[in-house]
């Protein structure tokens, strides 16, 4: 964008004969010419603003151009206050935002070991992958549903499917991420090796504070976990799309979601339960960034629209 273009006011001149008319068409001409080169000058001009002195014939004016500062080079919103938003709510929060590729981020409680939810689904879905990755399973080996795994409660729809209904390892993990099917990741967590080896499998990743059985983890290590996974790291390429894209328009899109245009993506896993109101992502704007938002022991009703209201001001503060 142009800014202030500041010319001097010029000597009165009774009359205006052919000479003083050639010499305002080259001035007026100098000047188109300036503003366009304003336009369409590289962006690698980094002078902020110059002037130009036309020929004293000219009457000597001065012209300004003052360039506006590209986007890359201006400085970020205000870091928002997200601690003044929830202060006075029930229960603990625990907040990870980091951007992608930039300096950018926001922490608070970010340690606070937490009730996972469905976000403890994250870390099995990344260690599943990985050995699918290793060889070490086959994604489109079936497993046969036996009764012994039903679930009477939860989320997801393999437990309403009768015994002996097939499914592909890879149809199982699109489920457990898109539906936060509960018997997708027994299955699952079973593939692997049962609770124990999945457990160290887990803790390989970094992820010193998640405990499986426990159904724990920090917003640290969610939102760090989503950190390497944005930065090309933990999978191979393949194996993150596949994944980004079972966690992308889930069945609950009401949270991190609400809070960026409609054509951004967010790739996110929730979780909810009694207390418990949680959801963690990658905003894949031009400027990505990771947020994670843990809760326990919050009141549900207040939680649910907070998420959406912490999630806008991040997007105020790092999207584009």
């Amino acid at each position: 964008m142009v800014g202030e273009v500041i010319v001097p006011k010029r000597r009165s001149r009774k009359t205006i004969g052919e000479e003083g008319s050639r010499k305002q068409t080259l001035v007026v001409f100098l000047l188109l010419l300036i503003l366009g080169l304003t336009l369409y000058l590289p962006a690698r001009w980094k002078t902020p603003d110059w002037q130009v002195t036309l020929p004293e014939w000219s009457g000597g004016e001065v012209i300004t151009i003052r360039k506006s500062q590209p986007k890359a080079d201006r400085p970020l919103a205000e870091k928002p206050k997200i601690e003044e938003l929830i202060a006075g709510q029930a229960g603990d929060y625990g907040i990870f935002v980091k951007s992608v590729s930039g300096q950018e981020e926001l922490k608070l409680g970010e340690n606070i070991v937490m009730t996972a939810a469905s976000v403890i689904k994250l870390p099995v879905l990344v260690v599943y992958y990985q050995r699918v990755d290793q060889g070490k399973i086959n994604p489109d080996e079936e497993y046969v549903l036996t009764e012994a795994d039903r679930w009477e409660y939860g989320t997801g729809s393999m437990q309403y499917q009768p015994a002996g209904t097939k499914y592909p390892y890879k149809e199982v993990a699109r489920l457990v991420a898109n539906q936060s099917d509960n018997m997708g990741t027994e299955v699952l967590i079973k593939k692997l090796g049962g609770y124990v080896k999945a457990q160290q499998l887990v803790n390989g990743l970094g992820l010193v504070k998640t405990n499986l059985k426990e159904n724990e983890i920090t917003a640290g290590e969610a939102g760090g976990l989503f950190l390497q996974l944005a930065q090309g790291k933990l999978l191979n390429p393949a194996s993150r799309q596949e994944l980004f894209n079972n966690l992308t328009k889930t069945i609950n899109e009401d949270r991190l979601p609400v809070g960026v245009p409609d054509a951004v993506r967010v790739v996110h896993k929730f979780g909810s339960e009694a207390g418990v109101v949680n959801d963690c992502g990658l905003v894949e704007s031009k400027n990505p960034y990771v947020i994670c938002i843990l809760t326990t022991g919050v009141n549900s009703g207040e939680a649910e629209p907070l998420l959406p209201k912490i999630s806008e001001l991040v997007w105020n503060w790092l999207g584009e």
